[in-house]
């Protein structure tokens, strides 16, 4: 009988003495950097971990758990050791981590989960953890802004604008015109360097082109390339031009009619003949 109250009194001392460890390990996330953090970039996050009791008798570990929409950037656990007792503040002890997020993550606070382990034993936490993130999109949109060319058959002139409608600022923005059978290009190159391009606003770049009689849409393929915050994106694209039949322009009035051409030079030439005619029937 005193055995078993004897091992009781052990069970319950340790039990005591592990709920004090663990119910005085305190871990406070000191914040983030970059704050907030843009998707598809790396943070760092950096813990403070104070012990409020006595030495502890095991090792003390924390771990980030790599959950959407993180992804370690290195090790995701530190084992810190025993820690020293009444160890709070600038005596504590501190653990970084670096963490990729998903370019698709939504913008806004996202939980961070962390655990952490005396020994063997997880201590049970309910405090959360977030890291904020900015997702506004990288949008740049191009497309044919003008154009003088009407039908077919003819040389002429397009504009293609580049809009930045997304959050950023882009940079070291180049334009490539890849190769099309609807046109030949006249342009000295098909390769245009814009430069920087900020959000909100819009460049523009013109090209001299030719296109075959009969075609009535001409597609142009092109290709952008830049950088955001460090990072490099291609795109590609297709634009479309539309044109007119010849019938079309002309009852628009946008070309004239060969056949009225034809007509006045025929009456031109009446009239002449008929000048000439009189000049030599005077004569006689």
């Amino acid at each position: 009988m005193k055995s078993i109250i004897y091992l009781l009194s052990l069970l319950l001392l340790s039990t005591s003495v592990f709920a004090a460890e663990a119910g005085l390990i305190r871990v406070d996330m000191l914040g983030q950097d970059p704050d907030p953090v843009r998707a598809g970039d790396v943070v760092e996050v950096r813990f403070r971990i104070e012990n409020w009791w006595e030495d502890t008798t095991q090792e003390v570990t924390i771990e980030v758990v790599p959950e959407y929409p993180f992804l370690l950037y290195g090790s995701g656990s530190k084992n810190l050791g025993r820690l020293e007792g009444r160890k709070f503040g600038a005596d504590a002890v501190f653990a970084d981590f670096k963490l990729r997020v998903d370019p698709a993550a939504v913008d806004g606070e996202q939980e961070l989960k962390v655990n952490i382990y005396n020994g063997d034993s997880k201590i049970e936490y309910n405090d959360q953890y977030f890291i904020d993130i900015e997702n506004e999109k990288i949008s740049l949109k191009p497309y044919v802004a003008a154009s003088d060319l009407v039908v077919g058959g003819n040389k002429g002139s397009i504009t293609i604008d580049i809009a930045n409608s997304g959050g950023y600022d882009v940079n070291s923005l180049e334009l490539q015109l890849l190769p099309s059978e609807d046109y030949k290009l006249l342009s000295t190159s098909n390769y245009i360097y814009i430069g920087d391009v900020d959000a909100d606003d819009v460049e523009s770049e013109d090209f001299d082109i030719y296109v075959e009689k009969d075609v009535q849409q001409v597609k142009i393929p092109l290709r952008l390339t830049y950088e955001v915050d460090d990072h490099d994106y291609t795109d590609d694209y297709t634009l479309t031009l539309n044109l007119l039949t010849t019938s079309e322009a002309k009852k628009l009035g946008l070309i004239k009619s060969s056949t009225g051409t034809w007509v006045t030079i025929l009456v031109v030439l009446v009239i002449v003949g008929y000048i000439v005619y009189r000049k030599r029937f005077r004569k006689r």
